[in-house]
Order: C-alpha cells, then structure tokens, then sequence
C-alpha cells in the first residue's frame, strides 16, 4: 500500500491553496510553519483559518509580512537562488528534494516561456518568498502526512485576459506562460467566464514534479480530506482546491518500482541519410531527450525508411519537437503520453584489482538488488590507462560489484 493524494482541483489552484488544504486535512500546522521559517526566517506572519467559498467551508492560509523584519529590497531572484535558500538549512531529505525538484521543474518553465539561460533568470511570474513558502510548506506537509505522490484531476484554465507580473515585469496574458509550460500531459478544462487566474505557476510546479494526471478518483480507501481556499469568493463556484487522501495498492506499490508519465515524440522519415539522422538522433538527446532511438521499417512505395522516436519529460516536449522539425526533414511529428515504471537506482564505486575506480549502477527492486551494472565509460578509460582490454575489465567490474553488494543483497 502507499498513500497518495488525489488533489481535486475545484474552482483553481494555488501554492497556498494547496498547502491550506493539506493542513486542513491532518498536516500539523505548527510542524510544516517550522520548516517553512527556517527557509524564510522572519519575513511573514503565517496562520490558518476557517472560511466559507460558496457556501462551502475551507481553510484559508492567511499570510501577512512581517512588520519587524527588516527587508534589503532585494527582489527577483533567480532559481537558482531559491534552491540555494532551501538547500543550505536544516530540513528533513525528503522535504528537502520535494521542494527543490519544484523549483528546477518552476526555473526549466519559466526559461522556456521567457527566453532565459537555464534555471539563472529570475522569476517573471511571481513572488520570491511567496514561492519559498508555498513550495517547502506543500512539501513539509506531504511528508508530514506521509503523501508519496499527488493525482491530480482535470484542471480549470482561463484564456484571455492579463494577470499581473512580479515586481518589475509587465502584466502576462492568461493563463500564465510558465503554467502552460508546467501543464503539458495534464487534462485542461474552460474555466468559468471572468475567473481570471485560476492556477499559479507554483501550482502547476508541483504538480508537475510531484504528481501526475488522474482521469478521475483512482480506487484507494480514503482517509483524510481537506479544503484549501483561494483568496476571492466568486459567484457560482466555489473558489477551492481539494485533496482526498487514502492507502492505494497498485502495481508500483506492492512490487516496489515507481511511474512517473513521460511523451514519445515520433516520425517517419525515409529521405534522410544515416550521417544527418545520426546527427538528429544527437541533437535531441542535447536537447533532453531521456532516451533516443531509430527503427528500420518499410515505408510507401517500397521505400526502406526509418522510424525516429524520442523518450522525454512531458516539459521537453516543444523543445523537442523543434529539434525534429530543424534536424530532419518530416513534414510531421506525433506525440503520444506514456507511463514508465522505473527501478530505483543508486550509484556505487568500486575498485579493480589491476587498478583504477569504476561506477556501478544499481537497481534495486522492493529493497533487494535486482541489477548492477558498470558504467561503460568508466571501464573504456581503465582499459586505456591499463593496457587491458574493454572486455577485461567490464568482467573484473562485474566481479567487484558482486562482492561489494552480494547477489540480491538487502537493505
């Protein structure tokens, strides 16, 4: 059994919305707050409160700065600064990693959407400490509830219209740029008419690198409920955000490997020579691609042909297929979402009799070790500086990795 949290996205989604419906559904406030002031230490005074949406009660996360710190002035800081912020205090490992695979997945977003090196510009579409707050507290509180991953149900956008930008940029049409990168392999809904921003880019962040898309409440046997509110009240629709959370038993639970969703970009080529498609297949893992390959298949007109495909993050997806478009020369790229369940892995180092330290990939299935393999580069530069054969040394690699480890050693 694991437990996850089905997040009901009702009128919209907010990082503060989120986190006020996880505290209203058995987070302990002051513990998540705790964790939260250690990143942000002193910068707002952080409560909750019962409120109605709609005739519906909810949690509102009220959040005011604090009138006794003293502020440098300084403002949009990039990515990098952020992670930088959570990384070098005192948090639990697994709040710690939430939060910063929020943050990468947010700086990857905003760079596409505004043209940025990386994950070094700053924010465009919201507040810094804002940010901190919403993405450490979401993770203190999943932790704290033992939440391993969030489903997440169709989502409400509102196109048209221009929200507001962070301190120092112009405003930014509706939904947000970074929302819309964040939100690719998830089910969009039309929002209702006049309901403005409906989800953050923090949302969509950990949404993206926390969860993934549900059609519909997936079997589990619930166990706590909560109801985050946003800060408006519109008519006709309550303007909350729900989590319905429970133990389920699935495939990925009982047998011990993780999914996670990921896009296959495809094309048909058959005019294309081996060097430009080799040169393609590289550019896309340049470009992202988690993993690239090409398939020989017989096309129209008795052409022989190929079959170009790419394995990547449902974020990389656009990227990708520009890559397609200016490396070969298809006419069309198809696209399709995936589930991959993956081993978890570890990363060993071990050392060879003739001399010379190699990594050895480790996967392991429901706390067993199932593989162990050495990383081909390592061992092609040991043979090198040895004198020895590639062969040689992978079965020298192969040998000291057995004994460090043990044939389906525990832990």
């Amino acid at each position: 059994m694991s437990r996850v949290a089905f997040v009901d996205v009702i009128g919209g989604a907010a990082g503060d919305m989120l986190l006020a419906a996880l505290i209203d559904a058995g987070a302990p406030e002051a513990e998540v707050l705790a964790a939260v002031e250690r990143v942000v230490p002193g910068r707002f005074v952080v409560r909750t409160e019962e409120v109605r949406r709609a005739g519906l009660r909810a949690r509102f996360l009220r959040v005011e700065p604090d009138s006794s710190f003293a502020s440098d002035g300084a403002r949009s800081r990039s990515i990098e600064d952020l992670i930088a912020s959570v990384e070098r205090v005192d948090l639990v490992a697994a709040v710690r990693d939430a939060a910063v695979a929020v943050l990468r997945r947010l700086g990857e977003a905003e760079a596409r959407a505004h043209g940025v090196a990386g994950e070094s510009g700053a924010l465009h579409e919201l507040g810094d400490d804002d940010t901190l707050l919403d993405v450490v507290g979401v993770a203190a509180a999943m932790h704290a509830l033992g939440v391993e991953r969030l489903l997440v149900s169709s989502v409400p956008l509102a196109v048209g219209g221009v929200v507001a930008g962070a301190e120092g940029h112009a405003g930014l049409p509706l939904p947000a740029p970074a929302t819309v990168e964040l939100l690719r392999g998830f089910d969009l809904r039309i929002a209702p008419p006049d309901a403005g921003e409906t989800v953050t880019p923090t949302a969509a962040a950990i949404f993206a690198a926390l969860g993934s898309p549900s059609n519909g409440v997936p079997e589990l046997r619930l166990t706590a409920t909560g109801y985050g509110a946003g800060a408006r009240d519109p008519e006709g629709y309550p303007n909350v955000v729900r989590v319905l959370i429970g133990e389920v038993a699935d495939a990925t639970a009982t047998e011990g490997f993780r999914e996670r969703p990921l896009v296959v970009l495809e094309a048909n080529i058959d005019d294309l020579t081996p060097e430009l498609a080799a040169d393609a297949a590289d550019a896309l893992a340049r470009a992202g691609a988690l993993d690239v390959w090409i398939t020989p298949v017989h096309m129209k007109k008795g052409r022989p042909g190929m079959i170009l495909s790419a394995l990547a993050e449902p974020s990389s997806e656009a990227r990708l297929r520009r890559v397609f478009f200016e490396t070969t020369t298809t006419f069309g790229v198809r696209s399709s979402l995936v589930r991959r369940a993956e081993l978890e892995r570890t990363v060993e180092a071990v050392d060879l009799p003739d001399g010379g330290r190699v990594r050895i990939k480790v996967g392991w299935l429901g706390g067993r070790v199932i593989s162990a393999t050495p990383e081909h580069d390592d061992v092609a530069a040991v043979a090198r500086q040895a004198g020895l054969t590639v062969r040689q040394v992978y079965s020298e690699a192969v040998a000291a990795a057995r004994s460090l480890l043990g044939t389906g050693a525990e832990r």
